[in-house]
């Protein structure tokens, strides 16, 4: 598999949908993703990098930040 940034950002998006309203552990977000290990690792450092998503208390919970504007 050739690495790329555009595979990652698609990653992301998978992992951005799924913990769309929810919360999951790394490997609730493995299992509803089937992203391997490594996609899921560079796909939840996009969504870091883009303050996109929250990680709980230094424990493998995430969750998608949701911007609300009015």
């Amino acid at each position: 598999m050739e690495w790329n940034k555009d595979l990652i950002g698609e990653n992301a998006g998978i992992v951005w949908r799924t913990l769309y309203n929810s919360k999951m552990s790394w490997e609730e977000l493995l299992k509803n993703t089937s992203l391997k290990p490594l996609e899921l690792a560079s796909a939840i450092g996009w969504l870091a990098r883009e303050d996109k998503i929250y990680i709980y208390n230094g424990i493998l919970y995430f969750e998608i930040y949701q911007e609300h504007y009015y």
